[in-house]
């Protein structure tokens, strides 16, 4: 027998449905004035953000100091009396003794000259399925890397900064060298790591206690 003091399941369920699209109408009515007070024509009204992907790479090489140094020079910018700024990514490797690098592509070769410095220590792996030759960074101690040079790794782009030497940096050095206002780590190959028994997760927290991590992305489904 039904409790009266319930009342009608239906009318409650109704009501309550009632209660959302309310809840919902007034939140859109509230961003739609936050977007029409907004100079910007985002969602939120709010600035869009200037993604760097391992810094002003069109011109130096990925993830090369100057490359993160010149994209917070250029990309900080005031507009209506507020400031704004560059958002720095940096695509995340794990070395041999499991320090984290910012480097663009899982095979070193790819945009450094390593294949010149230590060209003995090519390997194959699977990578996504599929054997790939390369120069990988869980063959090498970060100590091993330190003649390595950055080099622009898409030919299409100048390769007038490859002469300088653009040595490779832990996720630590961006944040304490250049310390930007937003920092963005990305795990290209989280189940690559784990096949080769190295932890992105063990990495990530314990970079945390000591970096300011703003954004976490992958495209690997987790």
């Amino acid at each position: 027998m039904m409790n009266s003091r319930l009342g009608n399941p239906t009318k409650l369920v109704t009501t309550f449905l009632l209660c959302c699209v309310v809840l919902i109408q007034l939140f859109a009515a509230q961003i739609y004035a936050q977007r029409s007070r907004s100079p910007w024509q985002t969602l939120s009204g709010h600035a869009p953000l200037v993604i760097a992907r391992g810094g002003f790479s069109g011109l130096f090489p990925d993830s090369s100091l100057d490359a993160y140094n010149f994209a917070m020079q250029t990309s900080v910018i005031m507009f209506y009396g507020v400031m704004f700024y560059v958002v720095l990514w940096c695509d995340v490797q794990l070395t041999q003794d499991e320090v984290g690098i910012c480097f663009p592509d899982l095979n070193l070769a790819n945009a450094s000259n390593i294949q010149n410095v230590l060209p003995n220590r090519q390997k194959s792996y699977p990578v996504n399925g599929v054997p790939t030759l390369g120069w990988f960074p869980i063959d090498f101690l970060l100590r091993e890397l330190k003649n390595v040079s950055f080099i622009q790794g898409i030919f299409s782009r100048s390769n007038r900064f490859n002469e300088k030497r653009f040595g490779v940096l832990m996720v630590q050095n961006v944040t304490t060298q250049i310390k930007p206002e937003v920092f963005s780590i990305n795990v290209q190959h989280d189940a690559f790591y784990e096949q080769q028994n190295l932890s992105m997760s063990s990495f990530l927290l314990s970079a945390s206690r000591t970096v300011s991590i703003d954004y976490i992305s992958s495209p690997e489904v987790q």
